[in-house]
């Protein structure tokens, strides 16, 4: 949320194994995928280009990086979560480094695989 607006309804990676595959292999972005714990991400066999928001146990979003396919950048020590996304998605929420978001789960939204 930001300003009391969703900005878009989210997966999230429950288990070890779902946070290392993430959204490797997917054509096509439809469904950020939230990962926590996370401080960091690569995108070695991901399809597409990927943006991914750093966030803090507060909330704020302490960096925003595009990803090109078969990249390995630095952690992000101040980060608790990640919240991978197409490469569009900062712009058109409007999210900047930050800004503060809220992440709210349905039940149904987990991926436990």
């Amino acid at each position: 949320m930001l300003d009391d607006k969703v900005l878009a309804s989210i997966s999230s990676a429950e288990s070890r194994k779902a946070r290392r595959i993430g959204l490797r292999g997917v054509e096509r972005i439809n469904t950020p995928l939230f990962l926590q714990p996370c401080r960091w991400v690569h995108t070695f066999g991901m399809k597409t280009p990927l943006s991914v928001l750093y966030i803090n146990n507060g909330g704020e979003v302490v960096k925003i990086q595009e990803l090109k396919k078969n990249r390995l950048p630095l952690p992000v020590v101040k980060a608790r979560c990640v919240l991978e996304a197409d490469a569009d998605a900062p712009r058109r929420w409007n999210l900047h480094v930050g800004d503060v978001v809220e992440i709210r789960f349905a039940q149904d939204a987990r991926v436990a695989s």
